[in-house]
Order: C-alpha cells, then structure tokens, then sequence
C-alpha cells in the first residue's frame, strides 16, 4: 500500500466520509496552501511537492506561444524533461512503482494519472516493440515522457520512444530497448527561495477552490467545465533547462517590456517567452480587473495566481501616479508565470500596455510594473 492510499484512507473517512469517490482522491492529493500553491500531499517532499492547477487548453496555448516566441520547436525538450522529471520523482516513493509489463496491473500508476488529470493508458502490443496507448492525454508531449519513464521502471531498461496523436482517436508512444547507458537525473532545484508559510486553508476555502470539481472518466476531470490537470514544478524547470542550449532570442511578441535582474545567460530569454504568452493569454479571457489603491493587488494576486497554484502577492507599493506598483510576492510557483499574469491584470486594469521589472534572489521576488511608455505623472505632472 502506498503513502498515498494510507493518507487517502485517514482523511477521506475523517473529512470527505468516502474513501471510494474519485472526486476525493483529487481533492485529498493536492491541498492548497495559504501561500498561494498546491502541496502534493503523495510526494510530501519540499521542494518538489509544489504543483500547477492548470487548464489543459491555456497550457497548450501556452506552450505553443513559447515554441513561437523562441522560434524553437519544444515538443521533444519537453518530453525529455518529462521523463526525467518522472524518474526523479518516483524516487521519493508516495505511489508503488509500475512493474513487469503488463500496465493494467500499475494500479498505483493508474491512481497517479487519476488525480493528475493526465488522462488513462493501456497496453496495445508488446513484440520488438512496445506500443502503449493513451487515452484523452493531457499532452502528448507529457504524457509520452511519463510513459516512458514507467516502462523503463517497470521492465528495468532503457528504452527509445516516439509518439504520434490523432484527435479523437488517442495518443499512442512506441518504445524500443536501448543499451544506452544514461545516468540517474539530478535534483533541480528553484533559484528563489518561497517565504516558509506552509498552512493549509481552511476547509471553506478549500471548498471553494473545488468549486464545480466534476470526473469525466479515470484521468480526465475539469472545475468550471474546464479540464485541468496538475503539473509539479519540478517538471517545468527540467523544461527550462532542455530549452536553454538551444535559445537565440525572442522571434515574436514583446522583448523589450521585460527584465529580469538576478538571471544569467539565455534564461531572461525563456522567461520572457514564458511570461509574455501568459500575459497574452490572460488578456485574451476576458478577465475585468479594477485597480482602486495598491492594496487591491493583495486580492488580485490570490484570485489569479493563488486559485491556479502561481503565488501569491503579499505587499503591493505604488511607485508613481500612473498606476507603478511594487509587488512582493510571498512565494511563487514559477515567477516568470506570476509575472506575465500580473502584466496581464496590470494591462486589463489600465487599458494600456505595460512593462515588468523583476529583481529575483535567493531571498525575495520583486516584481515592477508601470507603463511601458513614459507618460506624465497625474500626480506631479512630470515625466518619470
């Protein structure tokens, strides 16, 4: 029995009064805590229990606004870093690891991809090659990597794979063995530092939050009619990293309204790409935001960052007439995440574009905005 099923069958028979609904299994998995993010409550490890409740469509769009910005095509980076994050993570133990090859018998794994919302798989054959189906993946990148990581558990060999996916029809990943001899994945560490807060909300909050949680099948649940799914971090850093040797500079959308003190070589360019396709993202759902004095952002923050797992903003200082503010970010999932959402609100709220100026070190995160044009100050009427 794995950490996970011990910890589900307490709190499901002392909060939730069922221990079979599959509801539960997500909402007793990932806790949200009043730092603005979701702690994994199977792998119970810091740093690396920090997770992304995030809408699968918005991380598709996101990650293809990446590939357009960088000029990259990323699918193979971040299947690469899936695999290794997997691997790493499965070190930590929370769920038995997947062994011998038949895969209906992973019921751990299964339970896993469950409560990730990453969707279910199945064997389809296994000869020369091994191909193993994924139904409603969450992404096809992911989701082959994560196989891959598991087969290679499961039967103690390294493999190849490749992918293909039809819509409607599924994702199928092809693995051949492989002698190659790859070394163990190293821990990835964040390069700031959250504020030690570590409190789980309260149950009403919480509630909130699972507001509308609805299972489609086994893998596939959505809050609000959107389906979700939950990415550690761990993950997107491996990501960033695969991207890096290969970055050049940004091919399209904004450049210069961006700056990231505190960050060497090529990673202001990922973080830039990163944050600008979420600040477009946000612009284009719509959202009304309304700025009346800086403490509003207080509020702001745990509505658009907190709610998905991004941070939180815990002290906000209004830097000059035009709508400038300082923003303290009391923890953050990924800052250049926070960052282009906060841009985004920032824009919403005062129908202009603007610019973010980031200090980040192993003590604080930072984040500047203001116009991105100077204008007169409406208080001094000098032009900052």
């Amino acid at each position: 029995m794995g950490l996970f099923d011990s910890l589900g069958n307490y709190f499901f028979k002392h909060f939730y009064g069922d221990p079979l609904s599959p509801e539960h299994q997500v909402k007793l998995r990932w806790m949200p805590i009043d730092d603005g993010t979701y702690s994994d409550m199977a792998r119970d490890y810091d740093p690396y229990k920090i997770a992304w409740r995030v809408g699968v469509g918005w991380f598709e769009s996101w990650f293809q606004g990446l590939e357009q910005r960088t000029g990259q095509s990323l699918g193979r980076r971040l299947a690469h870093a899936a695999l290794e994050y997997e691997e790493h993570m499965m070190s930590f133990g929370g769920f038995d690891a997947p062994s011998g090859r038949k895969t209906s018998s992973w019921s751990d794994t299964i339970q896993d991809w469950h409560s990730r919302g990453l969707g279910r798989f199945e064997l389809l054959d296994d000869g020369e090659k091994t191909r193993i189906l994924v139904e409603r993946p969450a992404s096809g990148p992911i989701c082959s990597g994560l196989v891959a990581a598991a087969w290679e558990r499961a039967t103690g060999k390294r493999h190849r794979f490749l992918w293909s996916e039809i819509v409607g029809e599924g994702l199928v990943i092809t693995l051949t063995q492989d002698d190659a001899q790859v070394p163990e994945p190293k821990p990835r560490r964040p390069t700031w530092r959250n504020r030690e807060i570590g409190v789980n909300l309260d149950n009403e909050s919480t509630d909130e939050l699972w507001d509308d949680l609805r299972i489609n099948s086994s893998g596939d649940w959505s809050i609000m009619n959107e389906r979700r799914m939950f990415l550690h971090r761990d993950l997107i850093l491996r990501f960033e990293d695969y991207c890096l040797p290969h970055l050049d500079g940004i091919h399209e959308g904004r450049n210069e309204d961006y700056r990231w003190e505190g960050l060497e070589d090529k990673r202001p360019i990922w973080w830039t790409a990163a944050a600008d396709t979420a600040r477009e993202l946000f612009i284009s759902s719509g959202h009304h935001v309304l700025v009346a004095q800086p403490d509003d952002w207080i509020s702001i923050g745990r509505r658009h960052l907190s709610t998905h797992g991004l941070g939180s903003v815990v002290q906000a200082r209004e830097t000059d007439g035009n709508g400038g503010v300082s923003l303290d970010l009391g923890s953050s999932y990924h800052p250049a995440l926070a960052s282009g959402v906060l841009l985004g609100c920032w824009e919403r709220a005062h129908g202009r574009d603007g610019r973010i100026s980031s200090v980040i070190s192993d003590s604080s995160i930072v984040i500047e905005l203001c116009p991105a044009r100077e204008i007169a100050d409406t208080v001094s009427g000098r032009v900052p």
